[in-house]
């Protein structure tokens, strides 16, 4: 038996089922980032690029999971932490890892690598949680304040890096407008948005990356 096989085929089916796998409308989690990937998402472009792997994509989501089972037992009577819920407002829909409603904070975990550490938090991760916050505040929920806790799969307990700051609407707000003027070049046909990562970013993690540019996305390194 081939377990490397085994085991790649196992994480991948697992990870196809998953409700944010089988998402289709863009949700939070993708607000801020690569505008040319995100185009290829909203216009249903077909995967030219099969061979992404993913494996620290499904196993954040293992750590995720691991998480909200663990972190229960700090909410003894169930009535404090919403754990892993699904929040919508309008046409967006996202999943918060953590929200504590006695004291208003979103917390969103991500897992990362030491070495990745140096750019925590990213703009675009401060972005994302700050709309987190914004679906919360729109389904009834004082929000007072977002985190950011990056928790690298290669470092120890005393490497995990945690972020805080004050729950802002404009930036919210910064990140929907983003969304909304994708949607409306889609709307209008107008031209893609320039490719934004390079090729070796690309080939490795980018569904959509085609070097050909006839279907998908060649990079900047075409």
């Amino acid at each position: 038996m081939d377990i490397n096989q085994l085991l790649t085929k196992s994480l991948t089916a697992y990870d196809s089922q998953r409700d944010r796998s089988k998402q289709i409308e863009i949700g939070p989690s993708s607000i801020g980032g690569c505008r040319r990937q995100v185009y290829h998402k909203l216009i249903g472009t077909p995967v030219t690029n099969p061979n992404t792997e993913g494996l620290a994509a499904i196993l954040g989501t293992f750590i995720h999971a691991g998480i909200a089972q663990a972190i229960t037992r700090e909410d003894p009577f169930k009535d404090n932490f919403l754990i892993e819920t699904e929040v919508a407002y309008g046409n967006l829909k996202g999943h918060v890892d953590l929200f504590i409603k006695d004291i208003g904070l979103v917390v969103d975990w991500k897992t990362t690598t030491k070495k990745n550490l140096r750019n925590f938090p990213s703009d675009q991760q401060r972005m994302q949680v700050q709309v987190y916050g914004y679906l919360l505040s729109m389904n009834g929920y004082e929000v007072k304040n977002v985190s950011l806790a990056a928790i690298p799969r290669d470092g120890t307990m005393g490497d995990i890096v945690s972020h805080v700051e004050p729950y802002d609407i404009d930036i919210a707000q910064a990140g929907l407008d983003w969304l909304e003027e994708l949607k409306l070049i889609v709307e209008e046909k107008l031209f893609a948005p320039d490719p934004e990562k390079s090729v070796n970013f690309c080939a490795s993690y980018c569904d959509f990356y085609d070097p050909t540019g006839e279907v998908g996305c060649p990079s900047t390194s075409k």
